[in-house]
């Protein structure tokens, strides 16, 4: 008898820690780009992974899992083989790509790790599913609570805290919403289940995520063909046969359901089309993005730019300022051609071949009420894909890990073929153990990079709100002596050099002479990393024409004008150096399109200026 009881227990103790897990990974401590950034919570997630790690190899001894083969694993080394080219051929984008390189491997390993889970303990399934419910919960109630208290209906970001990755979230829970109400034995459960799928459907709406409106069309005209494939219904004649078998009440409320879909599938079309008459959501901002991602795979059809380099080149096609710069083209196909190739294209097209076999042949083994209960799990995969691509919302950690999970839900690993040797399988629990090590080990070195380099831009802050120039100037070479040991320890980290380099023009904006040729030298070594910084070239000009070299800050600033042909200032500017012009402070409007959207908004968001002082005061922050 206590045996029975325990059993319950157990599974509802396991049932809370994946629901607690779930939570955890959506909320701003977890795997969203706060707690990516924040080093306290990536110590958290680190600890939580290797208690994961321990639990794992534990069930592991004690139920004697076997090794399954992965869907996946015959595209693995052409993935591996098109980022090591790409790696290889990109030396100058290394330190960036580095940094992609481990996330990868995590989700690599997240990929296998979750695949044995789901491959021997096929009951984990269902607890996935309610503990991504769960979470979902927590997402639609900080929406609506963000709503009421800010008064702001439109664009919710929950605790994702960006929209269009909270319309991906909810592109892949809909679904699973809408499975529980199709499962549901009572009354009241469907009740419930529906009224939490039309409030998710309708947070989807309110982010005004295009592209997840789409996906998420596309998730729910999947599922509804398939259904009629499962039951055989997509022959006008069976559907009519079937049709008139129905009872008159079904039939009207099947007819007044359609007609309410398509209301609301011309509305949502309606308002797609007007969102593009708007200067902040015209098509314009993409098609711009589009075609920066295609000119860079022209400059290097083969191997691409570099992991993680989208960002780094696009300012030799777009102007910015006052274009916004992107980390990713917001497009994953023309993403992997711009930063792996052809040969990244090549696998990507593999994997998605690979993936449409997989889940017919899942498809085919299924029958009856499994075959039906698994469309649901293959409608939000699709859904997910079709979002990536109008946005790479997969950039964002949270993201990508959920997209593994509906994506294994889908695949169904507990089809796969186990290894015939128990010791060969443990060739590969060996290895995946030693790969979370490593990044594990990794990741606890970085963090305490990280702190040193938060502890730098409280500092800059600090200075930046200190009226006192003696005391202010105190606060930034405090800071600009934490980041020389950051700089020895990682050379070639670009943001630090950036950060030295501002810094050391705010100390000779003070006055201080010899800041001047300490801020030229940080600006020319950050620039040697980062050649496509339109503003950093326009703050060295400025540097080189405080010290007298007049010749070298016209030559700086007409990079910066050649990088940032759309921002007025620095023709102004030009125009002044060339003429020796009288350089006076520029009345020029604020606006935020005179603003700075450089890549690293963490670092400007802690300084009290964009562009140093000496170009203009009316640019800075109000």
């Amino acid at each position: 008898m206590p045996m029975l009881k325990s059993k319950p227990l157990c599974r509802l103790a396991e049932r809370l820690v994946i629901t607690l897990v779930c939570l955890y990974l959506l909320s701003p401590f977890g795997a969203t780009f706060n707690g990516v950034v924040i080093p306290d919570t990536q110590a958290l997630t680190c600890g939580l992974i290797l208690a994961a790690l321990l639990v794992w190899l534990v069930l592991r001894l004690r139920r004697e899992w076997r090794w399954h083969r992965s869907a996946l694993d015959p595209i693995m080394p052409l993935w591996l083989l098109a980022i090591a080219a790409s790696m290889l051929a990109n030396p100058e984008a290394a330190r960036r790509s580095l940094i992609a390189l481990w996330f990868v491997a995590v989700y690599i390993g997240s990929w296998y790790f979750l695949q044995d889970w789901f491959a021997n303990r096929p009951s984990f399934k269902e607890l996935t599913v309610d503990g991504l419910l769960g979470a979902g919960l927590m997402v639609i109630i900080f929406s609506a609570l963000q709503m009421l208290y800010t008064g702001r209906l439109l664009q919710p970001v929950s605790v994702i805290g960006n929209a269009n990755a909270l319309g991906s979230v909810l592109v892949v829970l809909v679904p699973l919403a809408l499975r529980k109400v199709w499962r549901a034995r009572t009354g009241i459960g469907r009740a419930v289940w529906s009224i939490y799928s039309a409030v998710a459907i309708a947070n989807l709406v309110l982010t005004l995520s295009r592209g997840a409106w789409i996906g998420l069309f596309v998730a729910c005209a999947t599922l509804l063909l398939l259904m009629l494939a499962h039951f055989g219904l997509l022959s006008p004649v069976r559907f009519r046969a079937w049709w008139d078998k129905r009872r008159q009440a079904t039939r009207r409320f099947a007819l007044a359901s359609s007609v309410m879909a398509m209301l609301c599938l011309a509305c949502a079309t309606a308002l797609i089309v007007h969102s593009f008459t708007l200067r902040e959501r015209r098509a314009s901002l993409r098609t711009e993005i589009w075609r920066s991602a295609l000119m860079q795979f022209s400059d290097a059809p083969f191997v691409g730019q570099g992991l993680f380099a989208f960002g780094r080149h696009s300012g030799r096609y777009l102007s910015m300022p006052p274009a916004q710069s992107y980390a990713h083209a917001h497009n994953l196909p023309l993403n992997v051609a711009a930063e792996m190739g052809m040969l990244g294209l090549l696998a990507l097209g593999a994997t998605v071949a690979l993936t449409v076999q997989r889940l017919h042949r899942v498809w085919q083994v299924k029958t009856g009420d499994d075959r039906a209960d698994w469309i649901f799990f293959a409608a939000p995969v699709v859904g997910f894909g079709v979002h990536h691509l109008f946005d790479v919302t997969a950039m964002m950690p949270a993201v990508a890990l959920l997209g593994i999970l509906s994506l294994l839900l889908a695949l169904d690993p507990s089809l796969d073929h186990r290894f015939s040797s128990a010791r060969s399988g443990m060739l590969f629990v060996m290895g995946l153990t030693l790969l979370w090590m490593c990044l594990l080990a990794i990741g606890f070195r970085n963090m305490q990079y990280k702190s040193r380099y938060i502890e730098v831009l409280r500092l800059s802050a600090l200075g930046g709100e200190n009226p006192d120039l003696g005391q202010l100037a105190l606060q930034y070479r405090q800071a600009l002596d934490s980041l020389e040991e950051l700089v020895v320890s990682d050379p070639t980290m670009p943001v630090y050099h950036l950060q030295r380099a501002i810094l050391w023009g705010l100390l000779a904006a003070g006055g201080e002479g010899e800041a001047i040729g300490e801020g030229i030298e940080a600006f020319e070594r950050f620039l040697d990393l980062e050649p496509y910084h339109a503003i950093s070239w326009a703050n060295l000009a400025v540097l080189q024409w405080q010290s007298g070299d007049r010749s070298a800050a016209i030559r700086s600033m007409e990079q910066a004008r050649s990088l940032a042909p759309r921002l007025p200032l620095f023709a102004i500017k030009l125009y002044q150096y060339r003429n020796d012009d009288r350089i006076e402070r520029l009345l020029l409007p604020h606006s935020r399109y005179n603003q700075d959207f450089t890549r690293y908004q963490f670092l400007t968001e802690s300084l009290p200026v964009t562009f140093l002082p000496q170009i203009n005061w009316s640019f800075q922050r109000p």
